[in-house]
């Protein structure tokens, strides 16, 4: 099922279409594209499976899944995300639902992949989103969640460098602190949440981080002044320690399965 919106939906366009463009600098492009690569490769490895991608936004990622030939589906509660997503690429053959996470209208078994990039930490019950996860996927299928680490080593540098600041009564940012959890998360996630998240219904399978040193300004300015090639093989070589130490990367990517 498709719908073609003739007109912008009626919303501020910059917020959403923030979903579909990350920030300029290098070391978001490099994180954020690390980050959905690995969902998508996670989420397609059932040829032509059935995927459902929970609090995907705009449907950036349902649209990926489903051309790789899934059927893709994006459960997402806000219908003016849905619309922005419609309007920017009318023509994907991804299914959007209007649904919470906690809630999911899907039958039992429904999906050979559940993913969820980024939201579980703004969901109300997050614990409540996992035992929906592993109601709607198949038996042998996975559940799939990536989450900011909000104890990474990143967000231990910003924490240092911010009391160094105040104790020197230097100024501090205009903008939010990226190492404090936003006021839109309803829990601050770090390796000891995302290891509590199975509950009865799941099993941890694997775990493991993605990059380090996000958004630490040195480090982004750094990236940013080297030729590209350099900037990469940096990034690849610190990305290698942070998939060897989840606690101390900026995003973990935790794979479940179904208890017995």
């Amino acid at each position: 099922m498709t719908t073609t919106i003739e007109r912008p939906p009626g919303l501020d366009l910059d917020y959403s279409i923030e979903d579909f463009i990350p920030s300029a600098d290098r070391d978001s492009q490099y994180f954020y594209r690390a980050i959905e690569d690995t969902m998508l490769e996670l989420a397609t490895q059932v040829p032509g499976g059935r995927v459902l991608d929970v609090a995907g936004g705009t449907g950036k990622q349902a649209m990926r899944i489903a051309e790789r030939g899934c059927y893709a589906v994006g459960a997402e509660a806000s219908a003016e995300m849905i619309g922005v997503g419609r309007w920017i690429m009318p023509k994907s053959r991804a299914r959007m639902a209007r649904s919470i996470a906690e809630q999911l209208p899907f039958r039992d078994g429904s999906f050979d992949r559940v993913i969820c990039q980024g939201s579980l930490d703004h969901f109300a019950d997050p614990h409540a989103f996992m035992r929906e996860a592993a109601r709607v996927v198949k038996p042998d299928g996975r559940v799939v969640i990536a989450l900011a680490n909000f104890e990474s080593v990143s967000c231990r540098i910003g924490r240092l460098v911010d009391r160094t600041k105040r104790a020197l009564r230097r100024p501090r940012p205009a903008w939010r602190l990226y190492w404090q959890v936003p006021e839109d998360h309803n829990v601050k996630s770090d390796l000891p949440f995302v290891r509590s998240l199975g509950g009865d219904p799941l099993e941890l399978e694997r775990l493991w981080g993605i990059s380090l040193f996000w958004l630490v300004p040195a480090y982004g300015k750094l990236l940013n002044a080297l030729p590209e090639a350099a900037a990469q093989r940096l990034w690849r070589g610190l990305d290698a320690i942070g998939r060897r130490r989840p606690q101390d990367a900026d995003m973990i990517i935790s794979v479940w399965k179904r208890r017995g």
